[in-house]
């Protein structure tokens, strides 16, 4: 076991790994519902891999809002509603396909996206103290210029999905937050109001989808008392939608298990707006009071 005190390092070998980890030992172990004696996913499952199902939770609505909100400029406000309901199917076959990807342990061809050092030019004078650290960007940059082969939202593709240790059991909680000292700077909870809300922790083991860094602004506070930071949304160029993945178990039957996939706005591919190829997330207002603890 090893213990983060600092800050994650990628490790190439776990952009094939299966996303859900052990919380008592995610570097080495999947998540118990899914594992074999040794840790690795059950060669049961692995052979029904092929079954694997993938359907959004939500963001339909949130998605739709911004297409429509001329003053967004996330997604075109020539976007219809039919136009994106006919990309939600697409998303959830390529979340399934991921799914059975990484069940294989098998490597992608061309990866979407590659983790590298944030250097000074990549970000404002206010999150200068992300220099040195790791950040998302594409691997293909500038962007493809036939926006149809771009891997976008708008085309059903996602740049990845959340790797972590699942968190949902009281005592593994208990666990991971002694282990950890950086929790909970890498987790992130799906599903929050639904029967399928879960919580995972990236601190042990993490892919590329989890160092991507959010994008902020500085905003008055109240009553004259300084500033603190805010979501940036011009910035923001690719969110979390959240998916439950029906993945077969080794005995029969299925488990539902929910994660979060990374998928690219069309702003991300905008060279005046992001001219570094960054990928900039919205981890939600619920972590705004982490980043301001530790600004």
């Amino acid at each position: 076991m090893r213990i983060v005190k600092h800050q994650l390092a990628p490790m190439s070998a776990l952009e094939r790994a299966f996303p859900w980890r052990s919380p008592r030992d995610p570097m080495n172990r999947v998540y118990e519902p899914f594992a074999d004696a040794n840790g690795r996913v059950h060669p049961k499952i692995v052979a029904r891999a092929d079954e694997v199902t993938a359907t959004m939770l939500r963001h339909r609505t949130t998605l739709k809002a911004i297409a429509r909100d001329p003053d967004d400029h996330r997604l075109p406000d020539t976007v219809t509603n039919k136009q994106l309901e006919t990309v939600w199917p697409v998303l959830e076959a390529s979340v399934a396909a991921e799914i059975r990807r990484l069940i294989r342990g098998e490597a992608l061809k061309s990866p979407p996206v590659r983790i590298a050092r944030v250097e000074s030019e990549h970000v404002p004078e206010h999150e200068q103290v992300l220099v040195g650290q790791w950040g998302l960007y594409f691997a293909k940059w500038p962007p493809n210029r036939s926006a149809s082969r771009r891997p976008s939202l708008l085309n059903g593709q996602i740049l990845g999905v959340y790797m972590g240790a699942v968190l949902d059991d009281s005592d593994d909680l208990a666990y991971w937050e002694e282990t950890y000292s950086r929790y909970p700077a890498y987790a992130l909870g799906l599903g929050d109001g639904t029967r399928y809300e879960s919580l995972m922790g990236a601190e042990g083991a993490a892919n590329a989808a989890v160092f991507a860094n959010t994008a902020t602004k500085l905003v008055d506070r109240p009553r004259g008392r300084g500033q603190e930071l805010a979501i940036d949304e011009q910035r923001v160029n690719a969110m979390f939608i959240e998916f439950v993945v029906r993945v077969p178990l080794p005995n029969g039957g299925f488990r539902a298990q929910t994660i979060g996939a990374v998928a690219a706005f069309e702003n991300a591919f905008d060279q005046k707006a992001n001219p570094y190829g960054s990928v900039f997330v919205d981890y939600g207002e619920t972590y705004l009071p982490n980043l301001n603890n530790h600004s």
